[in-house]
């Protein structure tokens, strides 16, 4: 096994490992780079990428049962993602072995650990479907990001916590079937990570009276606090505050009218991210009119990543253009 080279850079976990020779070339990731604070293995590139933002994610730490999680803790945080594919020659084991020997060195602790059988089948579907299942494919170059975790088996998988408990990460490894859409990744070991980073819910509280003024003032607002699970159109139990400051606002004022809007960052198919943004605008005025309000005051509708804030190549700026929008209708 390569082990890490253990060097000053390590104090803040930035670490590469020896890796055979012949560098890959790797695709350009637009918008992303590693994660700062995280190891990545030497030569590896960077396949997938995603800064889901803050919600409540669920971390599998026991084996699949049949097709659906056994045990799964559930965590809140910032969640962010990437996917990498490492050099050719490079095996599942050896690239497991040397993130779970990082991410130890850095005082992190297993809460569970599997692989193959251990993960609760023989066809690694913690992988297939847990981890990198079809609502959870990367994007960011089409088909090469889809595809470049395309598992044949040799699947290992762990979870730790760091020291302080302010971050809980999943890492999976598998070997990639030897024929694939995305070629460069073709038979190649990938790995997927999770990290999940808790931080205070920032505080972005708009009030039925600063919606009213925004209205008033320019047609519309957008409210930041208004929070989905993760990839779904399920509100979370976080929009709560923001749905009853919009059921306060329609309420005081009985003849507006307001078209819901949603809008999501570039990550993904455009047209999916539409589709999604409907929903969510659509969900959003489901929970207003089961609160009371007439449905025929509302309208819902869906701008996807058309209808930016600010610049989608940042994580900040992504950040902003994740939102529902109070947009006013006319009576």
């Amino acid at each position: 096994m390569r082990f890490l080279q253990i060097t000053a850079l390590c104090a803040a976990l930035i670490c590469v490992v020896a890796a055979p020779s012949g560098a890959q070339t790797c695709p350009v990731m637009e918008g992303f780079g590693d994660i700062e604070g995280l190891p990545v293995y030497k030569e590896a590139c960077l396949f997938g990428a995603d800064d889901a933002g803050y919600g409540n994610f669920s971390l599998p730490i026991g084996p699949m049962k049949g097709r659906t999680l056994g045990d799964v803790l559930v965590v809140e945080g910032q969640l962010q993602r990437r996917l990498y594919v490492a050099p050719e020659g490079t095996s599942a084991a050896d690239l497991f072995g040397n993130y779970k020997a990082a991410l130890a060195d850095a005082g992190f602790v297993t809460l569970f650990e599997c692989a193959r059988r251990e993960c609760g089948s023989p066809n690694a579907l913690l992988g297939k479907l847990a981890i990198y299942g079809p609502d959870r494919k990367l994007k960011n170059l089409g088909q090469d990001s889809e595809f470049a975790l395309y598992i044949e088996g040799d699947e290992h998988f762990f979870v730790a916590k760091s020291a302080d408990g302010a971050r809980h990460i999943a890492v999976y490894v598998a070997q990639n079937k030897e024929k694939s859409i995305s070629e460069q990744a073709a038979g190649r070991a990938a790995v997927h990570i999770d990290l999940i980073t808790a931080a205070a819910l920032e505080a972005k509280m708009i009030d039925a009276a600063a919606m009213a003024k925004g209205i008033t003032e320019d047609g519309h607002i957008a409210l930041d606090n208004v929070f989905f699970d993760f990839g779904t159109a399920q509100l979370s139990p976080d929009a709560a505050p923001a749905i009853m400051e919009m059921v306060k606002l329609l309420s005081e004022n009985t003849v507006l009218k307001v078209y819901i809007v949603g809008h999501t960052d570039w990550i993904g198919d455009a047209g999916a991210n539409q589709t999604l943004s409907a929903q969510r605008a659509q969900a959003v005025v489901d929970a207003l009119v089961n609160a009371g309000i007439d449905k025929g005051r509302l309208g819902a509708a869906g701008m996807g990543l058309f209808a930016p804030r600010a610049s989608n190549a940042t994580e900040a700026g992504r950040a902003l253009n994740r939102r529902v929008e109070l947009v006013e209708r006319p009576e």
